[in-house]
């Protein structure tokens, strides 16, 4: 055995599926001088999703289409439900990666919307990639140890916020209009339970509030507050659809609203009808 593969480590922090009414954690953990997935170059594919993130060398990812990309350092790799794949270094190739598998009807919009396609598995992150590993690895070893229900409810939908960060990021879309907007948007996705300052995301953006505001309004259609708000509504339209049990105090809790009077007159602002009447459709 070579000396590369004598360095080799898969550290699994989910050893079984965690599962919730939500959704579930089916796979995690960190790869160091790994080969990748099969490294015998036989696609594969299994019912979940996944999201990986490549921390340090090179190599490929291909599916059943036959188009082949090449991954580096700083990409992330979108797996999606059902589709044949495969990704790692090329022979005698190393690379780092953090990895998670989840399934559920929390992520199930995304696929069913489109907005996560199998003809964009590959995300561009450069030197984002170690912030959101060390998170992801953070993320999983907190998850595996949680029982209460309300806490793992707030954890996926910070897992959800991740994904839809990445996914909305740039490296997605090649116009200029699309590319700001889906940064903008990936910016405006994080986090969702935390209070957030737009005169800060306007200045990542490059620009003063009033011309941020009036720039995103222009190509989104909305502004970014409603942009945000609409976000956080439709995390809560999965949470009652899926996890009926879940009380309206508990979803204001986990996105971040000051209380359940805040949560419900925000909910028919956007929604249209009340989390209740909602809930009874």
């Amino acid at each position: 055995m070579s000396e590369m593969g004598t360095m080799e480590r898969h550290h699994r922090l989910v050893t079984s599926p965690v599962q919730t009414p939500i959704g579930s954690l089916l796979l995690g953990g960190l790869w160091l001088f790994g080969h990748g997935v099969n490294p015998t170059g036989r696609l594969r594919s299994y019912d979940g999703a996944a999201l990986v993130l490549v921390t340090r060398g090179e190599g490929l990812y291909k599916d059943a289409s036959r188009k082949k990309q090449t991954v580096k350092q700083g990409d992330a790799i979108l797996v999606f439900p059902g589709t044949p794949h495969w990704y790692g270094p090329q022979k005698g190739q190393i690379w780092d990666e953090v990895y998670v598998a989840f399934d559920g009807p929390l992520f199930d919009a995304w696929f069913r919307s489109g907005l996560l396609s199998p003809e964009n598995p590959i995300r561009h992150l450069g030197s984002s990639i170690d912030d959101k590993a060390s998170w992801l690895l953070l993320w999983i070893e907190r998850f595996v140890e949680m029982s209460d229900q309300k806490q793992q409810l707030q954890a996926l939908v910070a897992l959800m916020g991740l994904v839809s960060e990445i996914a909305l990021g740039e490296g997605m879309r090649p116009s200029e209009q699309n590319t700001w907007l889906g940064k903008a948007q990936s910016i405006l996705c994080q986090d969702l339970r935390e209070e957030i300052d737009l005169t800060k995301v306007a200045k990542e953006m490059g620009m003063s509030y009033e011309a941020f505001r009036k720039r995103f309004l222009a190509y989104a259609g909305v502004s970014p507050l409603r942009f945000r708000n609409g976000r956080k509504i439709e995390a809560a339209k999965q949470l009652i659809r899926y996890s009926p049990q879940t009380s309206n105090k508990e979803i204001a809790d986990a996105l971040g609203f000051s209380d359940e009077f805040h949560f419900s007159k925000r909910f028919r602002q956007i929604a249209g009808v009340t989390p209740q009447a909602f809930r009874r459709s």
